[in-house]
């Protein structure tokens, strides 16, 4: 009898050990859950926020060769769009991962580039034909440097595994 006694609580206690183990293997993967689901999030929004401001930029672009200035709206819309990237660059910045956070100071260097540009066609720069040839480089660099982050974005995320690289011989931020 008293075997069979210390025979059930033996099972007893590995049941409970075992349903301990589950409990915690649970917990962690609810966390690591989580944690995928912020950086997901983060991500998207940084990367909309990249692409918008880009979007902007190219926009105030296209109306100063067109008209010779930018538009009150067009300004204010870029002064909006601006704020939220530099914003969302600087949540991005705490929740990234480190390849992640190289890629985006990439695209963070062509944006501020690209904004000052901007910024100094609208002051009136004097050299106003080659201010206008560098953001035209700029942009067209950009798109790379963007797909770049998006890829190592996705690479962090395990959505992806592909290894698209920038050329370094355009690299010259």
């Amino acid at each position: 009898m008293l075997l069979t006694q210390r025979g059930a609580e033996r099972l007893r206690k590995e049941d409970r050990e075992r349903l301990d183990r589950h409990r915690l293997e649970d917990r962690k993967h609810a966390q690591d859950t989580q944690v995928l689901e912020g950086r997901r999030a983060s991500y998207a929004r940084i990367n909309a926020a990249a692409r918008s401001a880009r979007d902007a930029l190219v926009s105030c672009g296209i109306e100063l060769r067109k008209t010779g200035r930018i538009e009150p709206e067009t300004g204010a819309a870029l002064d909006s769009v601006w704020a939220a990237y530099v914003s969302q660059h600087a949540e991005a910045q705490m929740s990234v991962s480190d390849e992640v956070l190289v890629a985006l100071g990439a695209v963070n260097g062509s944006l501020r580039k690209m904004y000052g540009l901007v910024q100094d066609l609208r002051r009136g720069t004097p050299d106003r034909e080659a201010t206008m040839r560098e953001l035209d480089r700029r942009s067209d660099e950009l798109w790379d440097r963007l797909t770049l982050a998006r890829d190592e974005m996705r690479r962090s995320l395990g959505i992806t595994s592909s290894a698209w690289q920038l050329d370094p011989a355009q690299d010259t931020a």
